[in-house]
């Protein structure tokens, strides 16, 4: 948050109305180690010690195996300075990741410094905890300030927790944290590079009713959407943006199977403002596409160096242009709303709340039940789709292969809840390949548009050049691809669902 929004806080009527106190003032200095060749970070493990007065607390995380990624072993136990101490750790704390390491070999990789302010809210559904953090975090020469909020649940319903972060959305620019204090340590020390971070496996069980399935699927989506923010606002690695529009995708996707059936207008507006969203990605993804994947994928089979420097060297300022402008959206009180409001909907599962009273009992309705007629659903409007398939238009195809997009996600989330593994496999595998051999055609028009808003107004023969050997090469493309088009067609529409078998 900005400096000195803090001070703005004090007087908030959800602060001031259900505040114990005014607050307990806390300093804290926490160092964190590692070997000199970052053993501990490349096993995932934290090593921290942390000063609280007169008070050393040396704490070890490291992830649960084969578990959630976000979760985490703990182990705290006292030491007597800011000297970590292996052998105060219990044998289970390092057993995995810790092999070879040593007192002795333990470096500081970075200090965070910050002067805490606590205060217990009490309100009706629960306990909170409310933390205002200053100070910094140093890493050798490098620093960045820590001007924060953390809300903790001591007790009662989850769901408050957004109930009072929206409230105080509405009275300072706050923006919704990503990243711990101590990731934000470690990209300051190591920089390591951006990775994106790919969908989960949908927790959907053949167990859970209707109810269950809408809190686990936009519960997955929403921790898809959030853990790439970090990535795409480092703007580094294309695949940030890829993976937050996938995230939305399927967030959309899984609404709109749902509203068939329960029609909840809290949904709807997650919908609404989750297209939003993906309609300010869909630009960066375009010139990321053009440069990192199709400049990249035809320079190889026809080299021109020239042409394609001259392209990258247009599309640089685009890109960074629009990353900018993503970072902006990023900080706006419409997209914070958006995640908390998402995450409340959740936690209090307001869809219970806002449908006709005739879909209620739609909710206890079993995921086998309700998975194989939204899969049936897909599947016959796919296959509408493609009727007359050799006679289908560009836009015919395109709408195809958005239903093809949506059918394949609705796999994803469903498939766990059906035996037949392997066919689902074989059947999802049929799917791409149509989904990829549909995609060349849309790709093309895409390229086209870029290509034309760079060549428009210039008269370099390298950029008109590296944008003809693009066109020809997509248009060859297109037509290796449509050849064989019907064959996959033909293969896709004659496999056997494997949910009906």
């Amino acid at each position: 948050m900005p400096e000195g929004s803090l001070d703005s806080l004090a007087n908030v009527p959800i602060i001031t109305q259900h505040a114990r106190n005014r607050g307990i003032f806390r300093n804290f200095e926490s160092a964190y180690f590692d070997t000199p060749d970052r053993q501990l970070y490349r096993n995932k493990i934290a090593l921290r010690v942390r000063r609280s007065g007169k008070t050393y607390i040396q704490t070890l995380k490291r992830p649960v195996d084969g578990g959630n990624p976000l979760a985490r072993h703990e182990w705290e136990v006292s030491v007597p300075s800011l000297v970590p101490d292996l052998e105060s750790l219990p044998p289970e704390a390092r057993e995995v990741g810790l092999e070879g390491v040593t007192n002795a070999v333990l470096e500081t990789v970075f200090v965070t410094k910050f002067r805490r302010r606590i205060q217990a809210l009490d309100l009706p559904a629960a306990n909170l905890e409310l933390a205002y953090d200053n100070g910094g975090i140093t890493a050798g020469e490098r620093r960045e300030s820590i001007n924060e909020i953390e809300l903790e649940l001591k007790a009662g319903d989850a769901a408050t927790l957004y109930d009072v972060a929206l409230a105080l959305l509405d009275s300072a620019p706050l923006r919704v944290g990503t990243l711990a204090k101590a990731d934000r340590g470690y990209h300051l020390a190591y920089d390591p590079p951006s990775e994106g971070v790919r969908a989960a496996k949908a927790g959907v069980d053949a167990q859970d009713n209707v109810d269950e399935i809408v809190a686990k699927l936009l519960g997955d989506c929403r921790q898809h959407m959030v853990a790439n923010q970090a990535v795409v606002e480092a703007g580094r690695t294309p695949e940030g943006v890829h993976q937050m529009r996938v995230a939305l995708r399927r967030m959309r996707t899984a609404i709109s199977i749902l509203q068939r059936q329960i029609g909840s207008p809290a949904l709807a507006l997650v919908a609404s403002e989750a297209k939003w969203l993906a309609s300010t990605l869909g630009p960066v993804r375009n010139w990321d596409v053009l440069d990192v994947d199709t400049i990249a994928g035809i320079e190889t089979q026809c080299p021109d160096h020239k042409a394609f420097a001259a392209l990258r060297e247009s599309i640089k300022p685009r890109r960074s242009s629009n990353y900018d402008h993503l970072r902006e959206v990023f900080a706006t009180p419409r997209y914070n709303r958006f995640l908390l409001t998402l995450g409340r909907t959740v936690e209090r599962r307001v869809w219970r709340n806002d449908i006709a009273s005739g879909s209620l009992g739609i909710l206890a309705e079993t995921a086998d039940s309700f998975a194989r007629q939204a899969l049936d659903r897909l599947h016959r409007r796919a296959l509408k789709g493609g009727s007359h398939f050799r006679r289908l238009q560009p836009e015919a195809q395109h709408e195809l292969r958005l239903k093809l997009k949506k059918l394949r996600y609705g796999v994803e989330f469903f498939r766990s809840v059906f035996s037949a593994k392997e066919e689902a496999q074989r059947y999802l595998v049929r799917l791409a390949d149509l989904q990829e051999s549909l995609g060349l055609a849309n790709d093309a028009a895409t390229t086209g548009g870029l290509l034309f808003e760079l060549t428009e107004n210039s008269q370099s023969p390298a950029l008109h050049r590296g944008a003809g050997l693009i066109t020809g090469w997509q248009a060859r493309d297109k037509q290796v691809a449509s050849a064989k088009l019907h064959k996959v067609w033909k293969r896709f529409r004659e496999g056997a669902p494997f949910w009906q078998m």
